[in-house]
């Protein structure tokens, strides 16, 4: 026996197969209009951690002086691995020997990858973590010639591990042995770490996906007057300057006009990498602390550690926006 539905009965039906077509279709109306033209929110650039950052300078201080090849050195390579492990990375050390003026020594690079929003294209932020020998000072530490800048570089990793890789640049943080000379810099003698790392790059066809090498150098000056030469990249040197200006420390960021400066960013920059030394060579009166016993933590201020490593992440959060 069939049943005969009713007319409300009908519409009702009617009413709910219409419904529960266009549903689905209204819905994904209003997620689209919602997203219409919006981006995924950007996140902002953490800012570093100034006591952290004083600390590590003040436990490399305490390692002593660190030339290439001597104890020092190799305790501080690995002061550097046991910090980056601690912050949650997998560092990579590259230990060779090369023919010197001093005889065969050997060296030790260490490198940390960050991982970011980019699978292929990369930033390198660098420092040394050695001192130079000075015939009569058996005590030189090079508090900011080296200790400073390897301080802030471990910090930045700290900083940068806590933000989302999304929203992050991928980095690849570079300790450099042998940047000091014994004798007189020239193509076997000097930037032994960078020329090899820069030589690896090339042989690999990395460096094409290199979007920038980022030099720290004596970075922790109380009296910070960061000196830029005007030969490095000019992309780089502007878009640091107008950072400082928007975060009100420009009058710490100027120019080296005494010429070019050799650095370990020389390496990479004759690659085509665009290259930026952020180097204070006004340490000291006519900079007279730099290689000298006068170079000491008593000299540095947590403040300029700070106003280099919240410019240098500003630096790289714009260049990953491009």
């Amino acid at each position: 026996m069939s049943r005969r539905s009713s007319g409300r009965e009908s519409c009702s039906i009617s009413m709910t197969n219409s419904w529960s077509t266009r549903f689905p279709q209204l819905l994904c109306l209003v997620l689209l209009a919602a997203g219409c033209g919006s981006a995924p929110e950007a996140v902002p650039p953490p800012d570093i951690d100034a006591a952290n950052a004083f600390r590590l300078v003040s436990e490399i201080c305490d390692i002593g002086p660190r030339p290439s090849g001597s104890d020092g050195g190799a305790r501080t390579a690995q002061y550097i691995v046991d910090t980056a492990t601690a912050y949650g990375y997998e560092p990579i050390q590259d230990t060779w020997t090369e023919r010197t003026a001093r005889g065969s020594i050997e060296f030790t690079n260490i490198t940390v990858e960050l991982r970011g929003s980019s699978d292929e294209s990369f930033i390198i932020i660098g420092t040394h973590f050695d001192t130079k020998i000075l015939a009569g000072t058996a005590a030189f530490i090079g508090a900011n010639d080296g200790a400073s800048s390897t301080a802030l570089v471990l910090e930045l990793m700290r900083t940068l591990k806590k933000t989302p890789a999304a929203g992050r640049p991928t980095v690849r943080f570079a300790f450099f042995d042998g940047e000091e000379a014994y004798e007189q810099y020239s193509d076997s003698d000097g930037l032994h770490g960078s020329r090899r790392m820069a030589r690896q790059l090339q042989e690999s066809g990395r460096h094409r996906q290199c979007q920038a090498m980022i030099l720290l150098d004596m970075v922790g000056d109380e009296d910070l007057t960061v000196t830029i030469s005007p030969t490095d990249s000019r992309e780089l040197r502007t878009k640091l300057f107008d950072i400082a200006e928007r975060q009100g420390t420009r009058k710490h960021f100027g120019y080296f006009m005494k010429g070019s400066i050799l650095d370990d960013h020389i390496p990479f920059s004759r690659l085509g990498i665009p290259a930026l030394d952020i180097i204070d060579f006004k340490y000291g009166p006519n900079n007279s602390y730099w290689h000298t016993d006068q170079d000491t933590i008593d000299k540095l201020s947590t403040d300029s550690l700070v106003i280099v490593g919240n410019a240098v992440i500003a630096l790289i959060w714009e260049l990953n926006s491009e």
